[in-house]
C-alpha cells in the first residue's frame, strides 16, 4: 500500500537498508482494510534495482525541500526539533537519526514489557516502604510523634531542653520512686474526668431558674444514682475512715454542690451576705484572713487591727467554712437557690474562699452581675482500680463501661433539642479518641469524594477508564515512591502528619500533568501528517511537547516548596522536602508509565469502545496513527492546528475575547479594583489573639472546649501552665543535632559544677517562695489558692522534714512553723535524708495522695547522690498546659515571668551560683516563638518562591518580559488569596502562616505552561496568543476544575486543617487560573512585545 511505501522510504533513508516493519507497523502499515491483497515484494535483483531508484527519488527530493523551506514542514515543527518523514541528522545520546528520542523508541516498540517493568519497580517501591519504613516504625506509626517542634537556636528551646533534658537524666539515674500500681490505694488517684460545660440560651443564665439548674442536675444523676459507678469513682481518702466503714466517691466538682448541699441555713447565710456587702469588712477580712487562717502576709498587718477584727474575721471565716462543709451534692435543690447564687458572687471577693466557687462561674459573675451565662463540672473516675494488670487494661475497662451503660443517657442530656433554655456538653479522655476518631473517618471519606472525582474526570478527559486508571495508580505511586527516597535514600527519619498533604498535592498537580499529556496526545493527529509517520515519531512530538512545559512547572514547584526550608520549624521543612520530591515523582511517572499506557491505549484500546471491546483483543489495524495522517494528507491540511471543538474553542473564543481591546480594558479594569481591594485587605491581617480551634467552630466537642478557653478565668482547680525557675544548670549543647535526621535527638544536658546548695543559696530560695506566693504584684499574674500563690517550692517541705523528721502535721508544715528552727540542710547529708524525704507525703497536694516526688519530679534534681539543680515554679493564672494562645497574649505572660526571673537572678545566683533557666515544660512559650516564625517564614517563603519561579522562567524561556509578568502574575494571586482570606474572617494562626507560606508553589502552574506555549509559538502576538489557548487552554481548564472540584469536599471536614486546606486550595486554584488566563494573556496581547532569541534574554 502507500502507506507502507511511505513507512519504507522512512526506513530507507534513516537506516540506509530496506527495514521489515515491526508487528505493530506492519499491522498498522501493511494491512491496510482498504486493500484487498497485500504488496508482492520482487525478486532479489528487482528489489535492489527499486531500492537503489528509490534511495535517488527521496535524495532529489530532499534536496528541493532544502532549496525551498517551505516545503520541509512547518517552522514552528522545526522549532521543536520535530523531524520530517523524509529528513535525517546525526544520532545523538537521546535521539537517533530520524530525530525521535530514543526513551520513546523503546517504549512505542516495547510497550507491554516497559508498563510491567514500572507497574513491577512501583510494587517493589511499595513493599520496600513497607518492609523498611512501616514494619520497623516505633509504635507501629510511621508518623513523628508530634511534639517538641521548636528552633533549636531559639533562648525559649535552649532553655526548654536544658530543664528537659536535665530532668530525664537524673530521674534516670535516681530510678523512678513512685510506687508500682499495686501498692498504691485504689482509686486515691484520679485517673480520668468527665467534664460538663453548660450553657443558657435564656437571659438569667444557667443559675437563673429551677429547670436550668434540675437540667444540669440531671447530667450527673447518670452517674450519682447509678450504684455501680461507686466502683469506678475517685474515692476520697481526704480524712480517716472510721472501721469497718467505706470510702465515699470524691464529690464532683461543680457549683451544683451548694445549690444541692445536704444543709442549707438560709438565715445564717443572709447574715453573711449583708456582712460581706461591707467594703470596710470585705477588706478587713482579706488583710486578717491569710495570716489567721495560713500563717502568710502577717507581716502586713498594720497597727490599726483590732482585737474586734481578728474576732469578727474568726468567727465569719468558721461560718463560712461551717456552710462550705455541707456543699456535696447529696440534698434537693435549695429553695432560695438565687440566695446561693448571690453567696457565690461575694465569696469571690473573699481571697482564701474564692477557690470554693470560682470554678463553676463565667468571667463575666459578680456582685454587680450575679448571671452566669456558662458553668461546667468535672466527675472523677479513679485509678488504681482493684485487680488492675496494667494503666491500658483499666482505661479499657472504664471506656467499655462509659459506652456500655452511660454514653446513651449522656448523649440524650447533650441533645440540642433536649431544652430550649439550655445547651450541655461532655467530652472525657476514655472516649474522646473515639470522638476524634469518628471526625477523621468521616474527614477521610470527604477526602475520598475528591479522588473519586479526579478519577471520574480523568475518565471524562482522557476517554479511556484504562487511561484513567493508569492515571489515578500513577498519582498513587508517587506517595510511597517518594517516601523510599524520603526516608530510605535521603535517610530522613522526621515525617510528620503534616506530610499527608502531599496526597492533595499530587493529586491535583498529577491530574494536571496527566490533562497536558493527554491533549497534546490528541492534537498531535491534527497536527503535520509528518509527525504522524509511525507512532515513535507522533510520541517523540508529544513528548518533547509536553516534557519541557511539565518539567519547568515540576521545577518551579519543587523549588518553590523547598522554600519552607528557610524555616527553623522541622515539620515544615519535612513537608517542603517530601512535598518536592513527590512533585518529581509524579513527573517521571507520567513521563513512564503513564506515556507508556498511552502508547498500549493506542495499539489495542482507542476507537474500540464503539464494539464493546475492554481488554486486549489485539493491535489496531491500521493505526489511529496512520488513519489521522491519511485524512490530514488527504484534508491537505499542514502544519496548522485545527484541532477539536473545545480547543477551537480557546483559540476563537477564549483568544479572540483577550485580543479585544476593548475586553482587555474591561478585565484592567476589574482586575486594578480587585487588587486594590485585596491588598488593602491583606495588609488588615492580624495574628490570632484567641486559642487556634482545631474543629468546626458548630462541633461540640469544640464549642465545649472554645467556652472552656474563652468564657472562665483560671480557677483555683483548674491546671495553670507551670512555669520554672531553674538554678544548676548550663544551656544543653546542640552540637550534632539535627532533627530532620534524628527527631529524637535534642542535645546534651549540661550542669553547672559549681552549683552551691549552701544554707544562703536555701534561704534565698524560700525567700524567693514567699514573694512570688504573698506579692500583691503577682496576683493577677500568679493563679491563686485561698489567696495564696500557687507554688512548687519543695524547699519548704525538706526544710520542715529535716526539723521534724517527717511531713505528718501539714498544717504546722503549711503555717511555716519549721521557720522558728534551724532549719537549713547541710547538702552533705542530703543522701541520707533524701529517699525517706522523697517517699513521703506531701502537705501541699489538695487531694491528700501525692508524695514528694510525684509532687516534684520537675523541681528536685536528685540524681541518688547529688542535687544537681533546684527549682521553683509557680502557675500561671492566665495561660493552661492545654489550650494554645495568641503570640502577642502569651508573649505579655511569658515577658513578665522573665521579670521574675532577672529580679530573682541577681540576688539567688549570687549564692547558688549559676544563672537562672527559666521555662515552662509545655511548650507554650517554644510554641509563641514558633507563631512569630510562621508569620515570617510565610513572607518569607512567598517572596523567595516568586523570585524562583521567576528565575525559572527566564532561564527556561530567555524571554525577561514573559518571566516578569508571570510574576507578577504570581504575586496578584498570593495578594488575592491573602486579601480573601481576611474577608472570609480568617486570622494569621499556624495553619493559616503555612498555606501562605506555600501558596507560590500551588500558583505557578497555569501561568508557566501558558508563558512556555507563548513562547514556542509562531507569528505574531495575537498568533502566539491563540496558538496558546489552543494548545494548553483546555488542559489549564481541566487542571483547574479537577482541583477546585476536588478541593470543594475539603470545606465540610470538622477538622480545620483540612477545612482551611480545601478553602485555599480552591481559592489558590481559581485565582491562578483566572489571573493566568485573563490577566498573564491580557498583558502580553496588549503590549505586543516581540521575542527575539539573539542573546541569553530578550526584551
Amino acid at each position: 500500500s502507500r502507506s507502507c511505501q511511505n513507512s519504507y522510504r522512512v526506513k530507507i533513508v534513516s537506516s540506509g537498508k530496506f527495514g521489515s516493519c515491526s508487528e505493530t507497523d506492519t499491522k498498522a502499515n501493511i494491512m491496510d482494510k482498504n486493500e484487498t491483497t497485500a504488496p508482492k515484494i520482487p525478486p532479489s535483483s528487482d528489489f535492489e534495482a527499486n531500492t537503489s531508484a528509490e534511495i535517488n527519488m527521496v535524495k532529489q527530493e530532499d534536496e528541493e525541500a532544502i532549496q525551498d523551506p517551505d516545503s520541509a514542514g512547518s517552522p514552528k515543527d522545526s522549532k521543536e526539533g520535530l523531524q520530517s518523514s523524509n529528513a535525517t541528522q546525526e544520532p545523538t545520546l537521546f535521539s537517533d537519526a530520524r530525530g525521535n528520542l530514543k526513551v520513546v523508541n523503546t517504549i512505542v516498540r516495547h510497550p507491554c514489557k516497559v508498563f510491567w517493568f514500572m507497574i513491577v519497580l512501583c510494587l517493589f517501591l511499595t513493599f520496600l516502604l513497607q518492609a523498611l519504613v512501616f514494619a520497623t516504625a516505633e509504635g507501629g506509626s510511621p508518623f513523628t510523634e508530634p511534639g517538641n517542634e521548636f528552633d533549636i537556636n531559639d533562648v525559649r528551646s535552649i532553655q526548654y531542653d536544658s530543664l528537659r533534658l536535665a530532668r530525664d537524666v537524673v530521674s534516670d539515674a535516681r530510678g523512678e520512686l513512685e510506687s508500682s500500681s499495686d501498692t498504691k490505694q485504689v482509686r486515691s488517684e484520679v485517673a480520668d474526668v468527665l467534664y460538663w460545660v453548660y450553657e443558657s440560651e435564656a437571659p438569667e443564665g444557667v443559675f437563673g431558674s429551677a429547670e436550668a439548674i434540675e437540667g444540669m442536675k440531671d447530667t450527673f444523676d447518670i452517674f450519682l444514682e447509678d450504684e455501680e459507678f461507686s466502683n469506678w469513682c475517685t474515692l476520697d481518702y481526704r480524712t480517716a475512715l472510721a472501721k469497718n466503714a467505706t470510702r465515699d466517691c470524691m464529690p464532683p466538682l461543680s457549683p451544683l454542690a451548694m445549690y444541692y448541699a445536704s444543709t442549707w441555713d438560709s438565715e445564717k447565710v443572709a447574715v453573711m451576705i449583708e456582712q460581706l456587702k461591707d467594703p470596710t469588712k470585705l477588706n478587713i477580712l482579706n488583710d486578717l484572713a491569710g495570716c489567721l487562717t495560713l500563717g502568710l502576709r502577717c507581716d502586713q498587718l498594720t497597727n490599726a487591727t483590732t482585737q474586734a477584727d481578728v474576732a469578727w474575721v474568726t468567727a465569719i471565716t468558721t461560718n463560712i467554712t461551717s456552710i462550705a462543709s455541707t456543699w456535696d451534692m447529696k440534698g434537693s435543690l435549695v429553695e432560695n437557690y438565687t440566695q446561693v447564687t448571690e453567696l457565690a458572687s461575694y465569696l469571690l471577693q473573699v481571697d482564701i474562699f474564692k477557690g470554693l466557687v470560682d470554678f463553676g462561674f463565667d468571667k463575666g459573675f459578680d456582685t454587680d452581675n450575679p448571671v452566669s451565662q456558662f458553668s461546667r463540672g468535672i466527675l472523677y473516675f479513679g485509678g488504681p482500680l482493684e485487680n488492675q494488670t496494667s494503666d491500658s487494661d483499666a482505661d479499657d475497662s472504664r471506656k467499655a463501661i462509659v459506652f456500655d451503660r452511660y454514653l446513651e443517657e449522656m448523649d440524650t442530656e447533650a441533645d440540642a433539642d433536649r431544652f430550649s433554655f439550655l445547651n450541655s456538653y461532655y467530652f472525657m479522655g476514655a472516649i474522646i479518641g473515639d470522638v476524634v476518631l469518628d471526625i477523621v473517618v468521616q474527614d477521610g471519606l470527604l477526602a475520598v469524594f475528591s479522588f473519586m472525582f479526579i478519577f471520574l474526570w480523568l475518565r471524562i478527559n482522557t476517554g479511556s477508564w484504562f487511561l484513567a486508571f493508569v492515571g489515578f495508580l500513577e498519582i498513587f505511586f508517587s506517595i510511597p515512591i517518594a517516601w523510599v527516597l524520603f526516608s530510605v535514600v535521603f535517610r530522613i527519619e522526621y515525617f510528620g502528619t503534616m506530610n499527608s498533604l502531599a496526597i492533595f498535592i499530587v493529586a491535583a498537580i498529577g491530574a494536571d500533568d496527566i490533562f497536558i499529556f493527554m491533549d497534546a496526545y490528541k492534537q498531535s493527529k491534527h497536527r503535520d501528517p509528518d509527525n504522524l509517520v509511525d507512532m515513535e515519531t507522533r510520541m517523540s512530538w508529544v513528548y518533547r511537547r509536553t516534557g519541557t512545559a511539565m518539567a519547568i512547572t515540576s521545577a518551579t514547584t519543587c523549588s518553590a516548596f523547598l522554600c519552607t526550608l528557610i524555616t527553623p520549624l522541622t515539620s515544615i521543612q519535612s513537608f517542603g522536602i517530601f512535598s518536592a520530591i513527590v512533585i518529581f515523582i509524579d513527573y517521571a511517572l507520567v513521563m513512564t508509565l503513564f506515556c507508556t499506557s498511552v502508547v498500549i491505549y493506542h495499539d489495542r484500546f482507542e476507537d474500540r469502545s464503539k464494539c464493546g471491546c475492554c481488554c486486549p483483543c489485539g493491535t489496531i489495524s491500521p493505526s489511529n496513527t496512520e488513519n489521522a495522517r491519511v485524512k490530514l494528507e488527504e484534508a491537505g491540511i499542514v502544519g496548522k492546528l485545527d484541532g477539536d471543538r473545545v480547543s477551537r474553542f480557546f483559540r476563537n473564543q477564549v483568544a479572540g475575547f483577550v485580543e479585544q481591546p476593548l475586553s482587555r480594558m474591561v478585565l484592567g479594569v476589574i482586575f486594578l479594583a480587585w487588587l486594590g481591594v485585596a491588598i488593602w485587605q491583606a495588609t488588615q491581617i492580624e495574628a490570632t489573639k484567641e486559642a487556634e480551634q482545631f474543629l468546626a467552630a458548630d462541633h461540640p466537642l469544640q464549642k465545649s472546649l472554645t467556652i472552656l478557653n474563652q468564657e472562665f478565668p483560671t480557677a483555683s482547680d483548674d491546671n495553670g501552665l507551670k512555669v520554672y525557675y531553674a538554678w544548676g544548670l548550663r544551656e544543653v549543647d546542640r552540637d550534632g543535632v539535627n532533627l530532620l535526621l534524628d527527631p529524637k535527638y535534642y542535645g546534651e544536658p549540661q550542669f553547672e559544677e559549681s552549683f552551691d546548695f549552701n544554707a544562703q543559696c536555701q534561704t534565698e530560695l524560700v525567700s524567693f517562695c514567699d514573694k512570688l506566693k504573698t506579692d500583691p504584684a503577682y496576683k493577677e499574674l500568679i493563679k491563686q489558692r485561698n489567696g495564696v500563690g500557687e507554688v512548687y517550692c519543695f524547699i519548704e517541705e525538706l526544710a520542715a522534714f529535716n526539723v521534724n523528721g517527717n511531713l505528718d502535721d501539714c498544717d504546722s508544715v503549711r503555717r511555716g512553723d519549721w521557720k522558728q528552727q534551724d532549719w537549713h540542710v547541710d547538702a552533705s547529708t542530703l543522701s541520707a535524708i533524701m529517699d525517706d524525704f522523697l517517699s513521703q507525703k506531701t502537705c501541699f497536694d489538695p487531694d491528700g495522695t501525692d508524695t514528694v516526688a510525684a509532687r516534684y519530679m520537675n523541681e528536685i534534681g536528685w540524681d541518688g547522690s547529688r542535687l544537681r539543680y533546684a527549682a521553683i515554679s509557680t502557675e500561671s493564672a492566665f495561660l493552661t498546659p492545654f489550650s494554645v494562645e495568641s503570640e502577642d497574649n502569651t508573649r505579655r505572660e511569658y515577658d513578665q515571668f522573665l521579670t521574675i526571673a532577672n529580679e530573682a537572678n541577681s540576688i539567688v545566683s549570687q549564692y547558688c551560683s549559676g544563672n537562672v533557666v527559666v521555662t515552662d515544660l509545655d511548650e507554650k512559650f517554644v510554641f509563641m516563638n514558633n507563631q512569630a516564625i510562621y508569620e515570617t517564614s510565610a513572607i518569607q517563603s512567598s517572596i523567595l518562591g516568586v523570585c524562583i519561579a521567576f528565575t525559572v522562567l527566564l532561564i527556561s524561556t530567555r524571554v525577561f518580559h514573559l518571566a516578569f509578568f508571570a510574576s507578577i502574575c504570581i504575586c496578584a494571586v498570593l495578594v488575592s488569596v491573602v486579601g480573601t482570606m481576611v474577608m472570609i474572617g480568617w486570622e494569621l494562626g499556624s495553619i493559616e502562616s503555612i498555606l501562605i507560606g506555600i501558596t507560590a508553589g500551588f500558583s505557578v502552574d497555569y501561568v508557566v505552561h501558558l508563558a512556555h506555549a507563548y513562547e514556542i509559538a509562531d507569528g505574531d502576538t495575537y498568533e502566539r496568543v491563540e496558538e496558546a489557548f489552543a494548545d494548553l487552554g483546555i488542559s489549564v481548564f481541566n487542571g483547574m476544575l479537577t482541583s477546585v472540584a476536588a478541593s470543594i469536599p475539603l470545606f465540610f471536614c470538622q477538622l480545620q486543617f483540612f477545612a482551611k486546606f480545601g478553602t485555599f486550595l480552591c481559592l489558590t486554584i481559581a485565582y491562578s487560573w483566572i489571573f493566568a488566563n485573563f490577566g498573564f494573556m491580557s498583558i502580553l496581547a496588549g503590549l505586543k512585545i516581540p521575542i527575539k532569541h539573539n542573546n541569553c534574554c530578550s526584551l
